[in-house]
């Protein structure tokens, strides 16, 4: 059985995502200059893309496409954990919050895992 949610905001993915979205947003402060259009960018743009793919999902009427946004947002999330490694590689930050964020989104990927493979039984 689906769970019904009044708004995206109260699906416990798209809070997880948010809450990375905001911390990953604290880390690229604190990236050199030189990264401002480079990593910085990519990072916080594939960050965003698996928040707002969440929530176009939950717009969506039917499960197929419902379960395509989440889909991309999974990616975004694989995306986002890679470009993470780059920045923890470049000591752009420290092994323990890369590691922290990386097992986050981790969560966050089984529970869009989850809600893709509910909506396409």
């Amino acid at each position: 059985m689906i769970k019904k949610y009044n708004d995206f905001r109260d699906m416990s993915v798209w809070q997880k995502a948010f809450a990375l979205l905001r911390d990953v947003y604290k880390i690229i402060r604190m990236f050199p200059p030189e990264e401002k259009y480079a990593l910085a960018d990519d990072l916080r743009r594939a960050a965003n893309s698996c928040v707002y793919n969440i929530a176009e999902g939950f717009g969506r009427f039917e499960a197929k496409d419902k379960t395509r946004f989440y889909k991309i947002s999974r990616g975004s999330a694989y995306e986002t954990i890679s470009q993470i490694l780059v920045a923890e590689a470049e000591k752009y930050t420290e092994t323990e919050i890369a590691e922290d964020l990386i097992s986050r989104y981790k969560d966050v990927i089984e529970e869009l895992n989850a809600l893709i493979r509910t909506l396409e039984k």
